[in-house]
């Protein structure tokens, strides 16, 4: 039986989720929580992979991006994430079953049959979803710190919104903006605004989980 808890932060691109997922497990670990981080792509069998910025199997058709994607969570089930939870570890994953049925849904895929492919996957102990409107996500990636080149497979160019790279982006994501609303909506699930400073955000997300790991809280 689990003792760990699985806590997802989900959102679109550049909404700053890696970000959360790093103070929140710093945030964990300095109330003496042993914390474990993972997320989308990051197995070692497809992790690199599914992380270029190529087109590459992003070209392929919906079902097969899909099952890749599934393949390399379940990877990580297997090795990390079951054997964390199980060790009484709090794991926190940087997006988990929800960004896939949501994309590859926009794109015309059979969420249905997508989902299908994470029944027997851990169910999350909490969901909550960082939103930011699709002009802030542009501006946090072309006036970032760090000069960044919008990728088409984030931009939802595959659509064919837009011929313009910057238009299709913005219509992209007020789709994927609305779908992440949606579910949160019919889930339950806490929605939290990143239009604020990062200390706002991290401080609100705590807000929203620490009922769900307070038993687990060693006393500063």
């Amino acid at each position: 039986m689990s003792t760990g808890r699985l806590i997802v932060l989900e959102g679109p691109d550049h909404v700053g989720r890696s970000l959360h997922v790093r103070l929140l497990s710093e945030h964990l670990e300095a109330r003496g929580v042993a914390t474990m981080t993972t997320g989308l792509a990051r197995s070692m069998l497809l992790g690199e992979q599914l992380k270029g910025r190529d087109r590459g199997l992003h070209d392929l058709n919906w079902r097969t991006r899909a099952l890749l994607y599934a393949t390399d969570l379940h990877d990580q089930v297997i090795h990390s994430i079951r054997p964390a939870l199980e060790a009484g570890f709090v794991v926190i994953a940087d997006r988990y079953t929800l960004t896939p049925e949501i994309r590859e849904g926009i794109r015309g895929g059979d969420v249905e049959w997508v989902r299908s492919l994470y029944l027997d996957v851990p169910s999350p102990d909490m969901t909550i979803v960082l939103s930011a409107g699709p002009r802030r996500l542009l501006n946090r990636i072309l006036f970032g710190e760090e000069l960044q080149a919008l990728v088409d497979f984030e931009a939802g160019m595959d659509l064919n919104l837009s011929r313009s790279v910057t238009t299709s982006f913005l219509e992209y994501q007020k789709l994927v903006r609305k779908a992440f609303t949606d579910v949160a909506e019919e889930q339950g699930f806490p929605v939290v605004q990143t239009r604020h400073s990062v200390e706002e955000v991290h401080a609100e997300i705590w807000r929203v989980l620490q009922p769900h790991v307070s038993d687990m809280l060693h006393p500063l």
